[in-house]
């Protein structure tokens, strides 16, 4: 079994070069800047989109304008699947977290490639998978887990464990804004920045130069919790 972090916050997926080089010669690429709407509810996605580098989230508004993120997806990740497959608009608004280049691969090449090449087909079928799990574990949190649980699983998954600062703290792959940890999490940015200076208090989290950084312990104690086996 692989074990992998099972959160909206995605990391990144490795394919081997044959894959890469598959999708480069079957897509069209495109640059995107950071916080750029490329799709509406209700748009056709005209192709399934491939994350060659950056990051993308995908959400729904509320009534009052407020976002609901289903997910952010980074490199190696695909977008757009199961609309195509579908012959149906996206749900979701899709919008660039940073800059991002992404490779479109044309409905009708997507379709031959997952009709004639296993390997293809293999890539988006997990694509799929995982990200019903990461759909699977919001509706979990949401039912089961307090904001705070759901911060530090943020956090928890995004840490760069491989990096130990001060001999106790563990960093973040990606700066945060707490804006931005709000609306992932699915709570308002005032409430959001409560429960963070809580989590500094009890020594979870602590912030250094503007960079929120968690606790070695807590990471240890927590990490198992938040990882799927698929």
């Amino acid at each position: 079994m692989t074990q992998y972090p099972c959160s909206t916050f995605t990391e990144p997926l490795k394919w081997p070069v044959e894959m890469i080089n598959l999708i480069s010669t079957h897509s069209t690429e495109i640059t995107l800047p950071a916080k750029k709407v490329f799709l509406d509810p209700g748009d056709m996605p005209g192709g399934v989109y491939y994350i060659r580098n950056g990051r993308t989230k995908h959400y729904i508004l509320t009534e009052s304008g407020s976002e609901k993120i289903i997910y952010t997806l980074t490199s190696g990740w695909l977008y757009g699947e199961t609309p195509v497959i579908r012959h149906e608009p996206t749900g979701l608004v899709s919008e660039t977290m940073e800059p991002t280049t992404l490779w479109k691969i044309g409905p009708q090449t997507f379709t031959m490639l997952f009709d004639t090449n296993k390997a293809f087909r293999t890539m988006v079928m997990d694509n799929m998978a995982r990200k019903m799990l990461i759909f699977r574990g919001e509706v979990e949190e949401l039912v089961f887990d307090s904001v705070t649980d759901r911060i530090l699983h943020l956090l928890i998954t995004n840490a760069d464990s491989s990096r130990l600062i001060d001999g106790a703290w563990y960093p973040l792959k990606d700066k945060l804004t707490q804006t931005e940890i709000a609306v992932i999490v699915g709570s308002a940015r005032v409430t959001t920045s409560k429960l963070i200076n809580e989590l500094c208090d009890q020594g979870k989290v602590r912030i250094v130069n503007r960079t929120m950084q968690i606790s070695r312990q807590t990471y240890d104690k927590l990490a198992g919790k938040y990882h799927k086996d698929v």
